[in-house]
């Protein structure tokens, strides 16, 4: 039975019927794990998929009251985050996000603490990025209060990194990061960042003139 469910939400993560997968969720909490399992998969478009899924189930427990329920969930993603659980919840603030996204009630607290938990750790800083990205303006104001830590991630030779930075900073508006931007603007890397449910390639300097003029147009 374990090797059948398995197979089965395989199948809808890539096929991305992802209403489906919930619904069996819901039914049977052999698929809610085997979901979970998911979010540490290789293949990235399980994983991304595994992401979207975990947001909408904890949207609908949410929606039905279990609102005790969707903090437990949140809290073992920020526990997989810290060092003492025994390994690293690599998407872990990229589902943070994406609850938020679905659940913007939840922004106070778990955004700053997406944030904070993310960029302390090392394997964390791309998902953290990705997530302040994801929630764009929602965030700016947190982003301000770890100003020091979020402009730091500009400094490293990651092309992918610089895109994430670049791309989630346009997005949050963030003002102080336009400098750092700004400098990346000639850069032909091409940096691939998931958005709107599937993954955009770009060169490095594109997605950081596009975040440079986001930032212009509303400074």
């Amino acid at each position: 039975m374990k090797k059948a469910i398995k197979i089965q939400v395989e199948g809808l993560l890539r096929k991305t019927d992802l209403d489906c997968l919930v619904d069996l969720c819901e039914k049977d909490r052999h698929y809610w794990h085997e979901v979970r399992f998911r979010l540490y998969d290789l293949d990235e478009n399980l994983r991304w998929a595994a992401i979207r899924t975990v947001a909408k189930i904890i949207h609908r427990w949410w929606q039905s009251g279990k609102e005790d329920k969707v903090r437990q969930y949140i809290r073992t993603l920020f526990w997989s985050m810290n060092d003492e659980s025994g390994g690293i919840g690599w998407s872990a603030p990229q589902a943070v996000a994406e609850i938020i996204r679905q659940i913007p009630e939840l922004l106070d607290p778990y955004g700053s603490m997406m944030i904070a938990y993310s960029l302390d750790e090392p394997p964390l800083v791309k998902g953290g990025l990705w997530g302040i990205g994801r929630l764009g303006s929602m965030i700016t104001d947190t982003v301000y209060f770890f100003e020091d830590k979020v402009l730091a991630t500009f400094q490293t030779d990651d092309f992918e990194t610089l895109g994430l930075a670049s791309w989630s900073m346009g997005e949050a508006c963030f003002t102080p990061a336009a400098p750092f931007i700004e400098k990346l603007q000639s850069s032909t890397e091409v940096v691939r960042i998931y958005m709107e449910n599937d993954f955009i390639e770009k060169p490095l300097g594109q997605w950081a003139q596009e975040a440079f003029a986001k930032i212009n147009v509303t400074h």
